[in-house]
């Protein structure tokens, strides 16, 4: 737990009663950086709210008022997030909070831990995303409730992993890879290495059992699999940052690896098809040669 963190989790204990005053509020808990203890100078200060039902704006917007936020807006309900997102000012600390219904909450938590959610919004798993926020919280309000979610997760399901695993498996020939660096494609090139990798962190979380948190804080997140290749992110690094076509061949190498740790792993995936799409070549045409 940096400095960083312990000093925004102070603010947060500050900052909660005037928000956990209102009867219909059931839990808080700081989320993010803070609750893993990674913030930075740069990190601001995040925090949920369970609510018996959820507020409307209005309601929000004059707790706000009241206790007397700097620079408050709000998000329309996003059906995704089930959730009000807005962000403040106060103790000149940016605070984004999040307001859940406590049904909402209870209904996620089923989704991921009985039905193995692997929906996405865009980038972000939404509903694995509070699963990790719930798992890591640091409880401010409404302790027995988050206890509660916090031990309904603490078994990741293996069907979650396995799902996770089939999810992402959709490499296509590492072939075309090659082609785009021998031909010096470098925007197409690095925006494939930017999905293949993506969908490598996403294999990784599932054999980790880790619930997808998203992909901010890459490097911690990295930090805590005991199931990767070895040097992983260092070889991340290394794709972006070296020339294309030794980035491209560590690229190759870590697909391969990653497979391997499936197969060992998670015997229960059959791979052979994934394999044999990844290993194709695309034909070449050369110049017809004279008699």
């Amino acid at each position: 737990m940096n400095e960083h963190s312990v000093w925004r989790i102070s603010l947060a204990h500050k900052i909660a009663p005037a928000f956990t005053a209102n009867p219909k509020m059931e839990a808080c808990f700081v989320f993010g950086s803070a609750a893993l203890g990674i913030s930075d100078q740069y990190s601001d200060l995040e925090l949920a709210f369970i609510w018996l039902q959820l507020p409307s704006t209005e309601e929000l917007q004059a707790t706000a008022q009241r206790v007397g936020v700097k620079g408050w807006e709000i998000e329309p309900y996003g059906e995704a997030k089930q959730a009000w997102l807005e962000q403040f000012y106060l103790y000149g600390m940016k605070v984004e909070a999040g307001h859940w219904a406590r049904d909402t909450m209870e209904s996620i938590v089923t989704d991921v831990v009985e039905h193995y959610d692997v929906s996405q919004n865009g980038l972000l798993f939404e509903k694995q995303a509070s699963a990790s926020n719930l798992q890591h919280a640091i409880l401010l309000y409404g302790e027995n409730i988050i206890k509660n979610w916090q031990n309904r997760l603490s078994h990741y399901p293996e069907e979650l992993a396995v799902a996770m695993v089939q999810k992402h498996l959709k490499f296509r020939p590492f072939d075309g890879q090659q082609i785009l660096t021998e031909r010096l494609e470098i925007p197409m090139l690095y925006e494939n290495n930017c999905a293949i990798v993506r969908w490598l962190l996403n294999i990784l979380f599932g054999l980790n059992r880790i619930y997808h948190p998203g992909f901010k804080w890459t490097r911690y997140w990295v930090e805590e699999m005991s199931i990767k290749p070895s040097s992983f992110f260092n070889r991340v690094e290394h794709i972006f940052q070296s020339d294309a076509i030794s980035g491209t061949h560590e690229l190759r190498q870590l697909v391969e690896e990653v497979l391997d740790l499936v197969e060992r792993t998670l015997p229960k995936v059959d791979l052979k098809r994934q394999r044999e799409i990844f290993d194709r070549t695309y034909p070449r045409w050369k110049l017809p040669v004279d008699d």
